[in-house]
């Protein structure tokens, strides 16, 4: 060995390398369920009535006949009143639409590991 030749001594350490591996964690189900509920509304029902109103014949209308009794006897007079009737029906209408999104959230995650390294010295020998 030639003492001008240099010597060389290749160090050598170690380094960390972290990957990540996507694991399945948590399995997810949905299902729409239909939930019944008693409901009270209040609903405006109209009906006719008969009201009969009686006045006096004032003298001045019998004087002029106009307030003289038929000749051709009683007569009948029909009506018919009406009156609402509830129905009761159910439709079915879409009122909300509901979205399932993943969001990917992204921390950080330090990690400890113990690394080793080659340390040279050079000592002198006398």
């Amino acid at each position: 060995m030639d003492p001008d030749d240099p010597i060389t001594v290749v160090r050598h350490e170690e380094q960390l390398r972290v990957r990540t591996v996507a694991e399945p964690v948590e399995r997810i189900r949905y299902e729409k369920v239909v939930v019944e509920e008693e409901r009270t509304i209040t609903v405006t029902v109209r009906r006719e009535e008969l009201r009969i109103t009686r006045e006096p014949v004032d003298r001045d209308e019998v004087a002029s006949g106009a307030a003289t009794p038929s000749e051709d006897g009683p007569r009948v007079i029909e009506m018919v009143l009406h009156e609402e009737q509830l129905t009761l029906g159910r439709q079915v209408v879409p009122v909300e639409r509901v979205r399932v999104i993943v969001d990917r959230v992204v921390t950080q995650e330090p990690v400890d590991a113990t690394v080793a390294r080659e340390v040279v010295d050079v000592d002198l020998i006398p």
